[in-house]
């Protein structure tokens, strides 16, 4: 199981998913009425994964350095871990949702996407799939159905159902032959450094609110130290540390601007020895220290 990370509920949380979604205990919710926040600093990380589904309106934002637009008939899949950089969607714009924790994600979403094929092997770059009008309709209309019957169901039926739909969803997603080009490259034609430093951000949106340095990393993938930064600077132009520090600061800032933990409990959270020591490091980065920059927002 992956390390739970000190954000997921409340990222969770933060995100206006109405009481009347379909759902599966707390591990997975389906509702036609999520709504981004207004107002939501950026950037931020996620503690879901989410398949959006767009049915009206459109939306834009750049994802782990990936800039996404959507418009009706577009779905956009984002894993846990992902960082938000920018995020803006149209007055009208309206979806089908389906918001997973990372532990659901991987019983009720990765196995079925790793018998159709390896779409999903890289959580750092968001997949995107196109639905023409008709499948869109047909979707929309097998959507209606399911919450139809999910509203008569026995309460003991319910979350059979939901499980149902999310299946369902998940073949005709995978069975979709436009993708994003990033999806369609066999992962044989990326070069040593690319598929690398892919491997190395899929691990910092799992580890980097624990784990801080290179070797740990390099060891993740089985070579030295010193040959992985190598790698890394040749894909990114940026030392691993760089990397590092950028995924460490903002896990720091959410849990400064969205919770109400103290500065010693977001420092352990983070897996720093001492406070002081992650007062320093914050500052190196912001130019202030968390106190100042809890009560600065």
């Amino acid at each position: 199981m992956l390390p739970v990370s000190p954000i997921t509920q409340i990222q969770l949380d933060r995100f206006k998913i109405y009481e009347q979604s379909l759902s599966v205990g707390q591990s997975a919710r389906i509702c036609d009425d999520f709504m981004f926040p207004t107002g939501l600093p950026v950037p931020f990380k996620l503690g879901f994964t989410s398949a959006i589904v767009c049915i009206e309106g459109d939306f834009r934002a750049v994802i782990n350095q990936i800039e996404l637009e959507a418009s009706r008939g577009d779905i956009i899949i984002t894993q846990y871990g992902s960082i938000v950089e920018s995020i803006k969607s149209s007055d009208n714009f309206r979806t089908i949702s389906m918001v997973f924790t990372d532990s659901s994600q991987s019983r009720l979403f990765n196995r079925p996407a790793q018998e159709m094929g390896n779409w999903l092997s890289h959580r750092s770059i968001p997949l995107t799939i196109h639905l023409d009008e008709t499948q869109l309709q047909r979707y929309v209309h097998l959507y209606e159905l399911v919450k139809e019957l999910h509203g008569e169901a026995a309460s003991a039926l319910k979350e059979e159902i939901v499980k149902g739909f999310i299946s369902m969803s998940v073949a005709s997603f995978l069975s979709i032959p436009q993708m994003t080009d990033a999806h369609l490259r066999p992962s044989g034609t990326l070069s040593r450094q690319e598929e690398v430093f892919l491997r190395f951000k899929d691990d910092l949106q799992i580890y980097a609110g624990r784990e801080r340095t290179v070797q740990f990393y390099a060891d993740r993938l089985c070579i030295t130290a010193k040959h992985f930064s190598r790698l890394i600077r040749q894909a990114s132009g940026k030392l691993p540390m760089e990397h590092i520090r950028r995924y460490v600061i903002i896990e720091a800032k959410t849990l400064l601007r969205s919770s109400d933990l103290t500065i010693h409990e977001i420092a352990d959270a983070l897996n720093f020895p001492t406070d002081s020591f992650f007062c320093r490091y914050f500052k190196q980065d912001t130019g202030m220290s968390p106190t100042d920059y809890r009560n600065f927002l």
